[in-house]
């Protein structure tokens, strides 16, 4: 290697993966629904709990935004669903500044469609809008709300998997990186209204967003947030084989479908992919680049990609917001977000580049290819300039990217059992409109396709 690289490989080691345990939400604006219920004020057994926020101060005076601290005690939907709406109005009105002012008869509700776990809602008065996002129902097999609402507790997860969520959503608000954080209630939060369109997956790859995405991932995995980062990526997908063992289905054709995922053989995948990938097994992947057979550019590679870094964890198209008007993306929805394995982050990407389908021609599999290309030279860009520098300098930069990308392939494997796992346990849980068992076998079968594709399938998982 030459000799102005060897300090940044020495730099680029292993160290400890955080990762956030919530439920993501791809959000998609589908319908719009104006409020035309009964005009009702909140009656006064709101208001004496809104007064309990705070026993020294007045509601006014509670500091809500960027504060996740400080929670609104009162639940919307609490008084029956006829009153849902009125309740979304009023934690509004309570919460952010902006509404205060107004008559509720004059707030208007859109329903926004879409999300995977959680209802969520257009508030608009006036020139002002704000999402307000009702956490779902049964979502606490896969974390507890507590913890999501910012404050430690016991969890049926790992303890090293606890995290602060809403902490997350409230620390990028006040770095100006995700929408704005104006506060939360007991049963959801409110952020700022961001006036973008979701991408659609065949949108990733398009070349003039592909390198606004890849800007904003580069300046997310370069920030220092300060945050727990033990591993939790092995961890919370045991926890997804746990549950996922248990579920059991009265309907025949479910449980026929659940059967032909073949739950067993997928345990025996998870354990083989955690020594070819960076896990508590390997050091974290100290000693995978102890064993390392190739270029010292390669291995470079290779240890760039087990960095542990803040990640999304789940960026698929719904999850980027895009205005014609605009010269960057807005990355929203930080639900899964924290430290964990760059590569991981960048595979779990290209993987929504497929779609809930998952068409694999989708995939950028070569590492050739004008947009695999134009993404990691981006990247670089926002979150390791200095290395890009180095890079272009001593020309290893087109050898640096191939390497990246061909070692960051089999990140993707990670993927699919953690998707398709979690696809089984929210198929027993969830409520909503959508066929998780066909999304866990779509998954599952990408594994195995990924995994030959990939050059990296052994006899024993047969």
């Amino acid at each position: 290697m030459h000799s102005s690289l060897e300090p940044l490989l020495e730099k680029l080691r292993p160290v400890h993966v955080g990762l956030v345990i919530a439920i993501s939400t791809c959000v998609c604006i589908l319908a719009t629904y104006h409020a035309s219920r009964p005009k009702d004020k909140p009656d006064a057994s709101i208001s004496t709990l809104c007064r309990s926020c705070s026993s020294n101060m007045t509601a006014s005076k509670v500091v809500y935004l960027n504060n996740a601290n400080t929670i609104l005690d009162y639940s919307v939907g609490s008084r029956g669903e006829d009153f849902e709406f009125d309740d979304c109005k009023h934690v509004a009105q309570t919460i952010y500044p902006g509404f205060r002012d107004a008559n509720a008869d004059d707030i208007v509700i859109k329903i926004i469609c879409g999300g995977i776990t959680n209802r969520l809602y257009r508030l608009t008065w006036q020139d002002k809008s704000v999402l307000l996002r009702i956490y779902g129902e049964h979502t606490e097999v896969f974390i507890d709300r507590d913890v999501d609402n910012g404050t430690p507790c016991v969890s049926r997860l790992p303890i090293s998997c606890v995290y602060w969520v809403v902490e997350t959503f409230a620390e990028l608000s006040r770095r100006g990186f995700a929408p704005t954080y104006h506060g939360r209630f007991r049963n959801g939060r409110i952020e700022g209204w961001v006036d973008g369109v979701p991408l659609e997956p065949h949108q990733m790859g398009d070349p003039k967003l592909l390198p606004l995405i890849a800007t904003e991932v580069g300046k997310m995995h370069a920030m220092d947030m300060k945050f727990p980062t033990t591993p939790c990526l092995w961890k919370k997908i045991h926890v997804f084989e746990e549950l996922a063992s248990l579920v059991r289905f009265d309907d025949p054709l479910k449980q026929k479908a659940l059967a032909s995922l073949r739950l067993k053989q997928i345990q025996q995948r998870v354990q083989w992919a955690q020594t070819i990938l960076p896990s508590a097994q390997n050091g974290h992947g100290k000693q995978l680049l102890e064993t390392f057979r190739g270029s010292p550019i390669a291995k470079l590679a290779a240890a760039f990609l087990q960095e542990s870094v803040f990640s999304h964890n789940d960026m698929l198209s719904g999850n980027v917001l895009y205005n014609p008007s605009w010269s960057k993306v807005q990355v929203i929805d930080y639900e899964y977000g924290g430290y964990n394995y760059r590569g991981y982050d960048f595979a779990n990407h290209f993987c929504e580049h497929c779609g809930l389908d998952m068409n694999l021609n989708a995939y950028p599999s070569q590492p050739k290819q004008v947009r695999t290309v134009q993404f990691y030279k981006a990247y670089l860009a926002a979150a390791s300039p200095a290395l890009l520098h180095s890079l272009t300098q001593d020309h290893h930069l087109d050898e640096f990217v191939a390497a990246l990308h061909d070692a960051g392939n089999l990140y993707a494997l990670a993927s699919h059992l953690f998707w398709g796992l979690w696809a089984v346990v929210q198929a027993s849980n969830s409520t909503i409109e959508f066929d998780f068992l066909e999304y866990a076998r779509v998954r599952l079968e990408a594994f195995d396709v990924h995994a030959d594709m990939f050059g990296a399938k052994p006899h024993s998982v047969e």
